[in-house]
């Protein structure tokens, strides 16, 4: 599923809550769904989609509820659209780095993958998800700056560990502290608040990825496109 509602086509707040709502809705029909998640495909949609229901629904209720009866008409400013799709963005790739990580431990505890082969399957599905998710100006400007920080983050994964609880619910919380366009002040004085609202977010998602997944089936499917892969690798011998 690509979550092409993500980028505004005319930089309008409005056609951005638009299309939060109707985002709403196909995330909804995503979390009563409840067959496996078995192959590549079924889990990168899921990452994609159940990352951005987190941050989009984070974001804009934190908005929502710090500005108030006046949020409105701050919502129908022009002038706060380029800053409220600059954090939307930012959220969005902080909550895909962290489910990505949850998601590739589980399969690589219950599919026995060494940590190397979680790695990679790692990279693959973010890269995936950027790919199938990213668009815009925006998205595309910190595109290769958030890939960069993912490859770095994941070289220092436990993956055994990290597999179990929240453990790898960490960039999420802060990201969205440290991004919504607000002042310092509130920054300082919510951080708590928000941060715990995204931790509270991601308990069903953890919940539906311990029903469903199907860590078997993705290692297989991942060992057909691992190998796949490494066969088009040219030769620079």
């Amino acid at each position: 599923m690509q979550n092409k509602s993500l980028e505004p086509k005319q930089g309008s707040v409005i056609r951005q809550i638009a299309a939060f709502a109707s985002s709403l809705v196909r995330a909804l029909r995503i979390r009563f769904d409840r067959s496996p998640i078995a192959d590549l495909d079924s889990l990168e949609r899921f990452l994609c989609s159940r990352a951005a229901y987190v941050a989009q629904t984070s974001l804009y209720g934190y908005l929502k509820a710090r500005m108030g009866r006046d949020y409105v008409s701050i919502f129908k400013d022009e002038a706060f659209a380029p800053s409220l799709n600059q954090a939307k963005w930012s959220v969005y790739a902080a909550c895909l780095s962290d489910l990505v990580i949850h998601a590739c431990a589980r399969v690589a505890a219950q599919g026995k993958l060494p940590e190397n082969a979680a790695s990679a399957l790692a990279l693959h599905c973010f890269d995936r998800c950027v790919a199938t998710s990213f668009e815009g100006t925006t998205a595309r400007a910190i595109a290769p700056d958030e890939r960069v920080q993912f490859a770095r983050r994941i070289e220092r994964v436990h993956w055994p560990g990290i597999a179990i609880g929240s453990a790898a619910f960490s960039s999420s919380p802060a990201r969205l502290a440290n991004a919504s366009p607000v002042s310092e002040r509130f920054r300082d004085l919510d951080r708590e608040i928000v941060e715990n609202s995204v931790r509270f977010r991601w308990n069903d998602v953890r919940q539906q990825i311990a029903r469903r997944l199907d860590a078997p089936g993705i290692c297989r499917d991942w060992q057909r496109v691992a190998t796949t892969e490494v066969a088009h690798v040219p030769d620079r011998s």
